[in-house]
């Protein structure tokens, strides 16, 4: 197997995931305040705390994406 081969992270950072969803930093963070606070359901992927930063595993990521609905 070659070393340098690419390989999906086990964690998605923030930027990464504000970028898969065209969506800004801000946008994700106000909506994970919002459900924390007043218990809305602002779709947001799951994620974890660690060390003071989200981060998104990738598994779980990729779940909620096929789970969402559109209205087209």
């Amino acid at each position: 197997m070659n070393r340098l081969s690419k390989t999906k992270p086990d964690f998605y950072l923030l930027e990464e995931v504000a970028a898969i969803l065209r969506s800004s930093k801000r946008t994700i963070y106000n909506r994970i305040y919002r459900n924390r606070l007043y218990g809305e359901c602002n779709p947001v992927p799951p994620y974890i705390k660690m060390n003071g930063k989200l981060l998104f595993p990738s598994k779980d990521f990729d779940k909620w994406i096929d789970n969402q609905k559109t209205n087209d």
